[in-house]
């Protein structure tokens, strides 16, 4: 076998344990078969897709050995479907590929049951990392990553991998011109434990939206800025959360908790790791000088009675 193959055949062999068949059943019988991730001993993560809630579940291993499971949970941006094993799962859970190497130009695995009970593999690369798509009611899903391998209903809610076995991102969907959308795993993750320790994941809005731009050498280096750029405001919603916290139209955020503002989404992905209510810092540049506010996260409107 040449090295190519080699190197994927092992990063299957690998994966292989935490990728589960799930069948579900919804309350009038009608059954939806697909693919799932191990997340720990006692959960799952799938499609909305294949599992929904009250839906009865079996989680088939790749051994063969079945476990009962009830969906306890779809996330309402996501679309995530949080499965509670009924009886602890004999596997270890899965290595997560560091989000520093998730890269455009790696090469990607995405795997799934696409053919029933016989495990599937389709090769690509990542397009794009940490992209931001928004659904029809203007809702932003972010922390996307773009590939080309191909997605589609067999390998949904099944592993995107990496050459060495590790996740980057839970299967979505196909979205356009051959490529297809995965959630990058730590944002999946991040999502299933916020709603099996709160019953609920954060999806937070900013009542604002901007664009990244490039911040002057000398003042990177004047005010000690954490990074060489930032997001400047161009739209404020008077009733949204940044106008509350005292932002204004063309402040440059520089820092959101901490970290560097790269972008809106990325910003937003800062404030879904905290709870409703929580106030997080923001740096903004306004007219050279540094101030420091505190934004504080609120839901998406009208998102949780979708």
């Amino acid at each position: 076998m040449d090295q190519w193959s080699r190197a994927i055949t092992e990063a299957l062999a690998a994966i292989r344990p935490v990728v589960v068949h799930v069948t579900a059943v919804d309350q009038k019988g009608v059954t939806t078969v697909g693919t799932g991730v191990v997340l720990d001993n006692y959960h799952v993560l799938t499609s909305g897709q294949i599992a929904a809630r009250e839906d009865a579940c079996t989680i088939r291993t790749f051994e063969g050995k079945k476990f009962e499971a009830d969906c306890i949970a779809v996330d309402p941006l996501y679309f995530i479907a949080v499965l509670r094993v009924k009886h602890r799962l004999p596997v270890d859970p899965p290595r997560i590929t560091p989000r520093s190497e998730i890269q455009v130009g790696r090469t990607v695995l995405a795997v799934g049951y696409a053919l029933g009970l016989e495990l599937t593999a389709s090769q690509g690369i990542v397009t794009a990392t940490d992209h931001t798509v928004y659904r029809p009611e203007r809702f932003p899903v972010d922390g996307l990553v773009v590939t080309d391998a191909s997605i589609h209903p067999g390998n949904t809610g099944g592993p995107l991998i990496d050459l060495e076995g590790r996740i980057l991102g839970l299967n979505g969907v196909q979205w356009m011109n051959g490529l297809s959308l995965a959630v990058r795993f730590d944002v999946a993750a991040r999502i299933a434990n916020q709603v099996i320790e709160y019953g609920a994941a954060t999806h937070p809005w900013l009542g604002f939206f901007g664009q990244p731009e490039v911040v002057d050498p000398t003042l990177v280096s004047l005010l000690e800025l954490p990074a060489d750029r930032g997001v400047v405001v161009q739209y404020l919603d008077q009733s949204g959360p940044g106008a509350r916290a005292g932002l204004e139209v063309m402040d440059m955020v520089v820092r959101v908790a901490g970290e560097p503002a790269v972008h809106v989404g990325q910003i937003r992905q800062v404030l879904a790791t905290r709870r409703p209510g929580e106030k997080v810092p923001l740096t903004v540049l306004r007219g050279g000088n540094l101030i420091d506010l505190e934004i504080e996260v609120e839901e998406i409107p009208r998102l949780r009675k979708k």
